[in-house]
């Protein structure tokens, strides 16, 4: 009101110092009245029509693709972070006398005037940890380290076809690689080594074709609330021998994968993972890969890479992939997640895993395998698969919400020699945590059951190929233990908590212990972490029913 009291008393001082008493046309203040309001209905035409057209690109951003931030939780394994800010793409200077907003040109469409603009998302995660660990190995003694945990850095793209006749369609692409920020890089940290992908999103679900975590390992992944650190549920979850592999939590290359809408909570995922393998048995490496064996970790467990104890000469045609190689591969599951409760079904199939390594019967180096009772180890090529179901449920607490989750496993492999058998097995997860305000404490369980006894064969226990090194100075060198003949369950356990200073950013502190039977050879941290904490010596013989103990505290920071 007083600011239209002085635009009044403003404009009658102009009028009166403009015309002079001597101007017969004088203004009177009616008319500067009328004036005043015609202009005051144009400026508040013009706010309501900026404002609906604010509200407009707001709805559509948020529809069409807009990043949305993440929620208050543990980080996940299989999935990057959303909350990042889309940066619109340079787009064409709009025709003459055309509507642009932020430099997009405003089109119509199906559902009326929408913008046809592809966002562009920068995003990361970063996680550093100083660990002290000890493998209770007699030569190892207690270490210190530093990991960088899974750490990653991508870049996510999405193009709006709606404004082309294509409504609800979207082209998508993904290039996302690891981030050795705290490790020597090697080529584990080339561009597009993680989760990467060129696809379509319809009205009917989305088709990807790249590489990506499994259905089967994204089924579970927000399971585990010490993802990444050394109390990962991968030392036994989805690993089926034990060592530093979880053959079943992992990234398929040379896919393609289709992911349903979710309806009322439930969605379904499937992959395809072509084999593209020169040999018949799955011994060489695929079609595109320089050395690296289908299914093994980069110059790791599993690949061809010199130094790495399982390499032959030569690259393609060397025959090498002998450690857990495998041919096509398929995985499903079956998700719901509705208010409190969560549900998962998965299932994943790896076809003719090559386990020559095991039997030393790889081409170009026969050299058969013979226990000291005389046994020949022969474990062969056979298809191996597993199932997992679980759930969960978030009690809501006057001190805070109270998440709890817990899976059964079947790990199988077919027609296998049950002597030698140690990939068939069943395991066990549980894990729960407690929020207080910025706050949660977290506990895990994780057991794997031992391999079947083999009573068709007497001198069998379970089926534990390995011969394994005694835990003792005096003998290691001079006896082994003979790994069919004993027991090889493994349990672990981690406490921990988090502190989050926002949504993006906490500070974490985590214990884990692995407890083994004498047969059984398990690595904390094995496939999440930086690196493995394995029962070996300083000549990476390995120690079987070692006690491996670890703390680890760290810094994450997503963008």
């Amino acid at each position: 009101m007083r600011t239209r009291e002085l635009l009044t008393g403003v404009a009658c001082a102009a009028i009166a110092v403009g015309l002079g008493p001597t101007n017969s046309k004088a203004a009177t203040l009616d008319d500067v009245m009328r004036r005043l309001d015609a202009l005051e209905r144009s400026n508040a035409q013009l706010a309501k029509e900026n404002a609906d057209l604010r509200r407009q690109v707001k709805a559509i951003g948020a529809a069409k693709g807009g990043a949305a931030a993440a929620a208050v939780g543990e980080p996940s394994k299989g999935n990057p972070v959303l909350h990042g800010a889309p940066a619109p793409s340079p787009a064409p200077a709009p025709p003459a006398g055309g509507l642009s907003v932020g430099g997009m040109v405003v089109k119509a469409g199906p559902a009326g005037p929408i913008i046809d603009n592809t966002t562009v998302t920068i995003y990361g995660h970063a996680d550093v940890s100083g660990d002290v660990f000890n493998p209770s190995v007699f030569d190892q003694g207690t270490k210190f380290g530093v990991s960088s945990n899974g750490s990653y850095f991508g870049i996510r793209a999405r193009h709006n076809l709606a404004p082309y006749g294509w409504d609800g369609f979207a082209v998508v692409a993904q290039f996302e690689e690891q981030v050795d920020v705290a490790a020597a890089p090697t080529e584990r940290a080339s561009f597009g080594t993680r989760d990467s992908y060129l696809g379509m999103e319809t009205p009917w679900g989305a088709i990807k074709a790249g590489k990506s975590d499994s259905p089967y390992k994204k089924a579970t992944a927000a399971f585990d609330p010490f993802a990444n650190t050394l109390g990962d549920y991968n030392s036994i979850m989805g690993n089926t021998g034990g060592d530093n592999r979880a053959e079943f939590d992992w990234r398929m290359n040379n896919a393609i994968w289709y992911e349903s809408p979710i309806w009322y909570g439930l969605q379904f995922s499937a992959m395809y993972a072509a084999g593209q393998n020169y040999a018949p048995d799955n011994s060489d490496y695929a079609y595109g890969s320089l050395f690296q064996c289908t299914g093994a970790a980069a110059r790791g467990s599993g690949s061809n890479f010199p130094g790495t104890g399982g390499a032959v000469p030569g690259n393609i045609g060397g025959n090498g992939c002998t450690d857990g190689s495998y041919g096509d591969a398929v995985s499903v599951a079956l998700t719901y997640k509705n208010g409190p409760w969560t549900a998962i079904a998965a299932y994943e199939l790896h076809e003719g895993v090559n386990r020559h390594g095991d039997d030393g019967l790889q081409p170009g180096l026969v050299a058969p395998v013979f226990l000291f009772n005389g046994e020949q180890v022969f474990t062969g090529v056979h298809n191996e698969w597993a199932v997992k179901a679980g759930g969960g449920y978030r009690f809501d607490l006057p001190w805070g919400p109270l998440q709890t989750y817990a899976y059964y496993e079947w790990l199988r492999r077919e027609n296998a020699d049950p002597a030698f058998n140690e990939r068939q097995r069943d395991g066990v997860f549980a894990s729960l945590t407690q929020y207080v305000g910025p706050w949660s404490f977290s506990a895990s369980f994780a057991h794997a059951f031992r391999t079947p006894d083999c009573s068709a064969t007497p001198t069998c226990v379970s089926g534990n190929p390995a011969m394994l090194s005694f835990n003792d100075p005096a003998v290691a060198q001079a006896a082994t233990l003979q790994g069919n003949q004993v027991g090889n369950s493994a349990t672990q356990w981690a406490i921990g908590t988090r502190y989050r200073f926002s949504n993006w950013a906490s500070w974490y502190l985590v214990g884990a212990q692995l407890t083994q039977s004498a047969g059984a050879h398990y690595c904390l941290g094995a496939s999440g972490h930086g690196y493995q904490v394995c029962s070996r010596d300083q000549f990476n013989d390995t120690i079987g029913g070692a006690t491996i103990r670890a703390a680890t505290t760290g810094l994450t920071f997503d963008f």
